[in-house]
């Protein structure tokens, strides 16, 4: 046997880290053996070594790494083949610089493979799919080797083929060469009986995303009503999926607002509730490689769509459409969360790579449904004065915004434009970027420019605190951040038994806007959060940072409690929880949470001497765990940390300032589950850590 081959079998069988230092052979005769190795069942230990050299930036073996692609040209099993590449992308460097002869060893002479090896054929091809996803290569080649794939090759490569096509379409659906070819091909599998479901439903959500990047009602309407027919068309072909039935009701579900129809919303909901129940058949354990699972981030983004059906559907007495772009921009959501990949898996920061979709239309729509309901609930503003003279301004201006105006912004007349120093426009237009950028992000300089039109400074900032809230409360699929602790969240309290059904979809997403809380209050400026000073006056206060002047307010618990009360209330949630303190447990809780019949009650705390997980549940947990007696055993606490920061060098991560944890009192038998997070207190700005 080799020399390679049997320090790589010791070092698998002890367990330990597989690096070439570990490995202990001269380079030489690593060089001359990878070959035959990456050819073998032991290439997933040399690709693992082969990634530790990149990313310890380890040159004299990076080059070893060279002669890894030609042999696993050569590979002959699907499970080394793939495992391999799991073992190569778990590392950034190694993708990127071994991406070239990696894609080109994965694609040579693929047409022959395909009738030869199929399932081979398949994974090579996925590979492919997966180093030009995440970018490690330009995707040129692998378009070409997907348009070359004959439409009918073998059972077993076309089995695997929709979702490799789908992926394709998700991530390259603007690129209208390729985009085209690929509903070719899919819309031929349709009528083979190995890919014809999948192939289905992928046309399906292709239809879908047009959809969600339709620039009118008409061409929403048009495209859902496709989509729904296919994803119809999958469910019946293919017993057990719960993906197409699940898609089939949201599209039920949105175009029952077109008709004003509130019992088909909430059937729709339910059945989407149902199906979602049943998510270990269609998410987590199916025959998908993990690279392409939905994240649980995913599932919540699903919940919070049925708890926002439910309650739009319990209030439906307004124009339909209102609730309606804000359902569709939470089918936005859902619908990218589900169909993100992970094709890097390394251990750090998640790759995460999200569904291109140009949701322009969209966006502005549901902020606009969204601003106007914010106009007309004032009591929810009191920390930035959104007053009702605010508020009537902000509405008018909304309803008064200029068609014209947005024609002419579209397609301006040539010749017509008047000097930049003589534009009414261009001054407008300067006072926006400087006052309200999120909003005219959110609008475009169109509709921007006529609501703006008619507000003083006071009512457009007004206006930009909840578009930055807005924009701050969206969780995108990628963030490399809050994705994964979502993860962990979920898979700890998963493993509570009564973390199930209506309770886990309703605390999930209560955890979910929690999490997105902590983070936004983490990131947003004073300006942002409790809007600018006026002429001469101090600064507004801001609970968050170290007390200022000479006779500083000092922050207190209820600052918090109302400033994640406000979160909630103006939140997706909105039309679905109700939040309002309450005698609960022989106390007086701070921020209860109602859906229906299920409670969930949020601690409020403020401490200045100690902010170490240990101390924290020591003194809180046991008061916070005890308002969950008499309804389900979840619960949240949240504390404003007031420690000094002037020693630490600097504030914990989001998600090293959140976990979950039990308790669990004497005799009891059910722990009692409590997601605990901490917003920082006492800061201050970056800048000051560099002063002397």
């Amino acid at each position: 046997m080799l020399q390679l081959a049997d320090r790589l079998t010791e070092l698998a069988a002890s367990s330990e880290p597989i690096t070439f230092p570990a490995i202990g052979l001269t380079p030489e005769t690593v060089m001359g053996q990878a070959g035959d190795v990456a050819a073998g069942p032991l290439a997933p230990f040399l690709a693992e070594a082969v990634a530790d050299a990149y990313n310890r930036g380890d040159e004299q073996w990076q080059t070893i790494g060279t002669t890894f692609p030609p042999g696993l040209a050569t590979q002959p099993s699907v499970l080394h083949l793939t495992a391999s590449l799991d073992a190569l992308l778990d590392s950034a460097p190694a993708a990127k610089a071994l991406g070239k002869p990696l894609t080109t060893a994965l694609l040579n002479d693929l047409v022959t493979r395909i009738e030869a090896t199929p399932l081979l054929a398949a994974a090579r091809l996925e590979g492919a799919v997966r180093l030009a996803v995440a970018e490690a290569v330009s995707p040129f080649k692998v378009w070409q080797a997907l348009e070359d794939v004959p439409v009918d090759g073998p059972e077993d490569f076309l089995e695997r083929l929709p979702r490799i096509l789908g992926l394709t379409l998700d991530r390259w659906a603007h690129e209208d060469t390729i985009a085209d070819s690929v509903r070719d091909l899919l819309v031929h599998l349709t009528n083979d009986e190995a890919g014809d479901a999948d192939a289905t439903f992928e046309l399906g959500c292709d239809l879908l995303r047009r959809a969600l990047s339709s620039k009118t009602v008409g061409d929403v309407t048009n495209h859902l009503v496709q989509a729904r027919r296919h994803f119809t068309r999958a469910a019946q072909a293919e017993e057990a999926r719960h993906d197409a039935e699940t898609f089939a009701a949201v599209c039920d579900a949105i175009m029952a607002f077109s008709q004003h129809n509130s019992n088909a919303i909430a059937e729709a909901a339910d059945r989407i509730a149902n199906l979602i129940d049943r998510r270990e058949a269609w998410i987590y354990r199916t025959h998908q490689p993990t690279w392409l699972q939905p994240r649980r981030s995913a599932e919540i983004a699903w919940h919070e769509l049925v708890l926002q059906l439910r309650g739009a559907a319990n209030a439906l007495n307004e124009d339909a459409w209102l609730d309606g772009w804000q359902a569709l921009a939470t089918v936005l959501t859902a619908y990218r969360a589900s169909r993100t990949v992970q094709p890097m898996t390394g251990d750090g920061l998640a790759f995460l790579v999200q569904p291109v979709i140009e949701d322009s239309f969209l966006r502005q729509q549901a902020f606009l449904a969204q601003l106007r309901r914010a106009t007309q609930e004032t009591e929810h503003h009191a920390d930035r004065s959104f007053d009702v003279e605010t508020a009537n301004a902000l509405l008018n201006a909304i309803d008064n915004t200029s068609s014209q105006r947005e024609a002419r912004d579209a397609s301006p007349t040539p010749g017509q434009d008047q000097p930049e120093d003589d534009d009414p426009d261009r001054a407008l237009l300067t006072r926006l970027q400087r006052r309200a950028p999120t909003l005219l992000n959110f609008l475009g300089a169109g509709q921007a420019l006529g609501i703006a039109a008619s507000l003083d400074d006071t009512q457009l900032l007004a206006i930009e605190g909840v578009a930055h809230d807005s924009d701050v409360a969206r969780l995108e699929a990628t963030d490399p951040l809050i994705v994964p602790k979502l993860d962990e969240l979920m898979a700890a309290l998963s493993e509570h038994p009564a973390f199930t059904g209506e309770t886990r979809r309703t605390f999930s997403a209560l955890v979910k806007q929690t999490l997105l809380f902590l983070k936004s209050r983490s990131d947003l400026t004073r300006t942002n959060l409790v809007g600018s000073s006026k002429k001469n006056q101090p600064p507004p206060f801001d609970y968050r940072r170290k007390p200022e002047g000479s006779n500083p307010r000092k922050p207190v618990e209820a600052d918090l409690q109302r400033d994640f009360h406000q979160w909630l209330q103006m939140g997706p949630l909105h039309n679905a929880v109700m939040v309002e303190p309450v005698d609960v447990a022989m106390g007086r809780g701070d921020v209860m949470v109602h859906f229906g019949s299920l409670r969930y009650l949020t601690e409020i705390k403020q401490d200045d001497s100690d902010n170490s997980r240990q101390y924290l549940e020591g003194r809180y947990l046991t008061q916070t765990a005890e308002y969950s007696n008499t309804n389900t055993p979840f619960g949240q606490l949240l504390v404003l940390d007031l420690t000094p920061k002037s020693a630490t060098k600097g504030n914990l991560r989001v998600d090293e300032s959140v976990w979950s944890t039990t308790h669990r009192p004497r005799g009891a038998t059910v722990d009692r589950a409590v997601v605990v997070g901490i917003v920082a207190g006492n800061r201050t700005t970056p800048s000051s850590y560099s002063r002397k």
